[in-house]
């Protein structure tokens, strides 16, 4: 069995699915700060030709968001998690994040 295991490499892809998912918060809080930059880019584009309470508030909205995720990236960079279950529970909130995100600057683009 263990002959096996070592034809088809599974031992040198576990640990590095293992780094992988211990990166994986710090590598989703980057895709965020990406879509939150597009975004904060958008936003300041309308707010500079209507100027309304409603544009302004997107501007700062995105703005807070986009510097919780720095935090939050520069937290991971030097604090990685130890154990899977560290890294499996921030990578579901920025996943969710993500998505929320993701389907926010699609509704922004139209």
């Amino acid at each position: 069995m263990l002959m096996e295991i070592n034809l088809f490499g599974l031992p040198d892809i576990i640990p590095t699915l293992l780094i992988l998912v211990k990166y994986s918060a710090l590598i989703t809080s980057v895709a965020n700060i990406c879509l939150l930059a597009g975004m904060l880019y958008v936003y300041m584009e309308r707010y500079l030709k209507v100027k309304s309470k409603f544009t302004t508030t997107l501007v700062l909205f995105a703005s807070l968001f986009l510097i919780q995720n720095i935090l939050f990236s520069i937290y991971f960079l030097f604090s990685i998690p130890e154990t899977l279950f560290n890294a499996i529970l921030p990578f579901i909130f920025l996943g969710l994040e993500f998505t929320a995100l993701t389907l926010l600057l699609m509704v922004t683009r139209e």
